[in-house]
């Protein structure tokens, strides 16, 4: 009975063995993408940047880093290899981006988008993979299009510093005063 104990031990052995060496593998490679938890605000013509890093500091010099809207294949840029892939990026996006990768070696990055559209308001993910480990962060760009952006009195601070006044008063709603009239809910906010 010895014989046939011992290839079950050796198995249990292997086993245990590959699930630690498994586990510690996915543990050294762990990371998360961090963005801004505000919207992005931005007014048709402007540039605006999206900032976003790794937690915990890490650098991503050797990482693919992707920004794109609903679709991974469609990207707005890419970063892959130390350099930028302008070949897998959306035609309306060339020329229009900017890759800041002053921090790149702190795990820190930011994407500018030059001369904003009113289409390209919505949602922007913000991807790093390294070999099979990934992670991205979630973000939203608000785009004001020939009029004025509104906000609560409790929106950011980067608002009220472009001078825009705010006209709606709803907090942490920022929308437009003339999309408001144009729905037939009234001028400078006032529901009439």
């Amino acid at each position: 009975m010895e014989p046939a104990a011992a290839p079950r031990c050796r198995a249990r052995g292997s086993l245990l063995f590959l699930a630690l060496l498994c586990g510690c593998a996915l543990l050294s490679a762990q990371f998360t993408v961090v963005g801004p938890a505000d919207p992005v605000l931005a007014m048709v013509g402007e540039d605006t940047t999206f900032h976003c890093h790794l937690s915990p500091e890490k650098n991503a010099e050797d990482m693919e880093v992707r920004w794109f809207r609903t679709h991974f294949s469609r990207a707005v840029l890419v970063y892959k290899g130390g350099r930028e892939r302008t070949e897998e990026q959306l035609e309306e996006f060339r020329g229009r981006t900017t890759f800041v990768s002053d921090g790149i070696t702190q795990g820190s990055v930011a994407l500018v988008i030059h001369n904003v559209t009113a289409h390209e308001n919505g949602i922007y993910h913000c991807y790093f993979q390294e070999g099979r480990s990934y992670d991205e962060a979630i973000m939203r760009l608000m785009v004001a299009d020939g009029c004025r952006l509104t906000v609560s009195s409790r929106g950011p601070p980067s608002v009220f510093s472009r001078g825009l006044s705010p006209v709606w008063t709803h907090p942490g709603i920022f929308l437009c005063a003339d999309l408001f009239t144009a729905q037939g809910i009234g001028r400078e906010g006032s529901n009439t």
